[in-house]
């Protein structure tokens, strides 16, 4: 048996998530890549349930690092939290987990550290959902989905921040934890979210898969606002940078409910932020899907362009070797062609070539 790992935002019948037609997934309909699914063949890593501040928080890999003398302190270990994507729980990242962490160990690099990994089910998902209408949108009558996805991001964000800070208390046989944020879709967008909040250096590297660094443009442009709409604009991959007094003028009635002003400036604060201040010397992996009508890879690919990076389709990255090889590119985008909105396994493959020249030994 094959543990299909589904983290897709489909929109179907109101909610987020993928369909199939009579058992064939959407992917395979459309002759898309499919998804990550964990095999049966990849070791599991242990699993340690935590609660910190009142999240239920889930650690692979904490068991199986090497055994050491009691009450001697491990000087670091990497940590790589993991956000699923929207209408899921964390059983989606874990599957992601036991393979990266698997692959991690395997890979014959000697590394600075181990590695764990933390997931949890993002609010109003899983055990923590209270209203499930809250997760739908707005084609099936919620007016407030716009206001529901952002709170949810931010929220995620606080959480993740949360136990950031207080997981060291909670493993204290560590000298040290060097972060890694990584997510999916509502993950990756909560992923460049953190960014925003976190002190410089708490995060050693970040990793979005078809998340948006840019939400003003993502959700306005669902809304129906066109670029041939805003005379003047040329990039609607920054419509941040339009005032909302310009943007009202263009809206009726019931898109001003669902893109107040309020909320509007709120998201255009962050978005700015995630433009110009996000950590320069950071290591980043962004992963897209070429064909994603969802979360469209120019997005992203906008944001590294004017960092001088251009994406690749290349979906095979092998390992750096130290001493032998250049290092790897700060940033690093892949944008994957045959691939809609989906985390698929070239996807993983590549974060964990990423996360062991990450923490790779000089």
């Amino acid at each position: 048996m094959t543990v299909t790992v589904v983290e897709t935002e489909v929109v179907t019948n109101g909610i987020n998530g993928h369909h199939a037609v009579n058992g064939i997934s959407a992917e395979a309909a459309a002759g898309r890549n499919p998804r990550f699914s964990l095999p049966d063949t990849t070791p599991r890593s242990s699993k340690t349930s935590m609660v910190i501040g009142g999240v239920r928080i889930y650690v692979y890999g904490l068991d199986d690092l090497p055994p050491t003398p009691a009450g001697t302190v491990i000087s670091d270990v990497g940590v790589l939290f993991l956000a699923h994507n929207r209408t899921r729980t964390y059983r989606v990242t874990e599957g992601i987990a036991h393979e990266l962490l698997h692959r991690y160990r395997t890979d014959g690099r000697q590394k600075n550290m181990g590695l764990i990994a933390v997931t949890m089910d993002m609010r109003n998902h899983g055990e923590r959902e209270i209203s499930p209408d809250a997760n739908r949108t707005w084609s099936v009558g919620n007016e407030r989905h716009a206001i529901d996805l952002l709170s949810l991001i931010d929220g995620g964000v606080y959480d993740f921040k949360l136990v950031m800070d207080y997981l060291p208390m909670y493993l204290p046989q560590f000298g040290r934890l060097h972060n890694v944020m990584a997510g999916v879709s509502l993950g990756g967008h909560t992923a460049w979210r953190l960014s925003t909040l976190v002190a410089p250096g708490t995060v050693a590297g970040y990793t979005m898969v078809v998340g948006c660094p840019n939400l003003t443009s993502l959700l306005v442009g669902r809304l129906g606002v066109t670029q041939e709409q805003l005379e003047g604009t040329d990039d609607d991959t920054r419509l941040d940078l339009v005032e909302y007094d310009r943007l009202e003028k263009l809206l009726d009635d019931q898109q001003k409910r669902r893109w107040p002003r309020a909320l509007a400036e709120q998201v255009r604060q962050q978005d700015r932020q995630i433009a110009g201040s996000f950590p320069a010397d950071t290591p980043l992996l962004l992963c897209n899907g070429a064909q994603d009508d969802l979360v469209p890879a120019r997005y992203t690919a906008a944001w590294a362009k004017a960092r001088g990076v251009l994406p690749t389709d290349d979906v095979i990255r092998k390992p750096t070797v130290a001493g032998q090889d250049p290092k790897p590119p700060l940033i690093d985008l892949l944008i994957q062609d045959n691939t809609g909105h989906s985390c698929t396994k070239e996807m993983v493959a590549r974060i964990a070539v990423w996360l062991g020249d990450l923490f790779a030994s000089p």
